[in-house]
């Protein structure tokens, strides 16, 4: 090795350690504005005479555009496709070469394509998770939006439509909770049965609307008069049933009177009505469980204690509230 080949190669090993070495250090930073400066690069259109008038480099004068790295450039006549297809071809072209006459060049440049290739890779990585980041929160909104919609679709499914109380459907399942809970917890629970009194004569006399008003407001003081942890439902065409947990059999009294009376002094008017006014009464029937009682009893059974509350309350003339015994 003659000694202009050994300066020659010692001139090279200094600039890899000079500008390339540097290079991979900013890198591994993460420096997305690396880039290896080359003074030689050739602008392919002037080079080769280029008549593809079209191509986008053609008359492109800036000092740092690479033509191998352009998507869509014409080369011979022909439109090239992006970085990646056309890499290999442009790696082996004239432009290339002559846009590198020493290896420094030819690795600078070699850098400078992976360093593209990986920043457009991970552009396209943080675009695709920034959309994945959307769809997921709309993915989110449209299941809370379902989960909403369910629940009122739910809420319709168990709730009587003129009352707004529950209708009997629901009335087992909360019953099957509330008899579990009394257990586990070691606290009383109350039910309570609510006829009207003589219902059918006034649908007979003042029409179904007229009663329907009547079975509205008979949903509306229960609600007025009962905790928001209880549970209302329309039983039958007039008789109700509401479950009190936590409620002993003379609290449930007490809430029963407050109803009663409530509702014997509504007084109600309809426009086909010969009289001013009238009012119609409740009969209640009450009846309690406890911890130590409930081992063995069922909804049927509670339900048929309350149901005998009840009759006998009938049976007294109505507008009396009847405990259990």
């Amino acid at each position: 090795m003659n000694s202009k080949t050994k300066e020659t190669m010692s001139n090279i090993f200094e600039k890899l350690k000079e500008e390339i070495i540097p290079m991979f250090e900013k890198a591994l930073s993460k420096d997305n504005n690396v880039i290896f400066k080359n003074p030689h690069i050739v602008k392919c259109w002037r080079n080769l005479d280029c008549e593809t008038t079209n191509c986008i480099l053609y008359g492109d004068e800036s000092e740092d555009v690479r033509c191998w790295q352009i998507a869509g450039t014409y080369c011979g006549g022909e439109p090239q496709g992006s970085f990646v297809e056309k890499y290999g071809k442009c790696s082996n072209c004239k432009i290339f070469r002559d846009s590198c006459p020493t290896l420094v060049e030819e690795i600078g440049e070699h850098i400078n394509n992976m360093l593209l290739l990986f920043n457009k890779q991970n552009a396209k990585m943080l675009k695709d998770k920034e959309h994945i980041e959307h769809l997921n929160k709309e993915l989110i909104s449209a299941l809370e939006q379902i989960d909403i919609k369910n629940r009122e679709i739910q809420k319709i499914m168990i709730t009587d439509k003129l009352t707004g109380l529950f209708n009997r459907h629901h009335l087992t399942h909360v019953l099957e909770n509330e008899i579990g809970r009394c257990n586990r917890y070691g606290h009383p629970l109350a039910i309570m049965m609510i006829d009207i009194d003589d219902f059918k004569s006034i649908n007979d006399n003042y029409g179904q609307i007229f009663g329907d008003t009547m079975l509205a407001y008979v949903g509306t003081l229960i609600n007025e008069n009962t905790r928001k942890f209880d549970r209302a439902f329309r039983y039958g065409e007039e008789e109700f049933i509401i479950v009190l947990p936590e409620t002993d059999i003379t609290l449930a009294y007490i809430v029963a009177e407050r109803i009663r009376k409530g509702f014997e002094n509504k007084l109600f008017t309809a426009t086909n009505m010969s009289e001013n006014s009238i009012s119609r009464t409740l009969s209640i029937g009450i009846t309690a469980i406890y911890p130590y009682k409930t081992n063995h009893i069922n909804i049927e059974e509670l339900l048929n204690q309350t149901g005998k509350a009840l009759h006998q309350a009938k049976n007294k003339g109505g507008n009396i509230s009847i405990r259990y015994e």
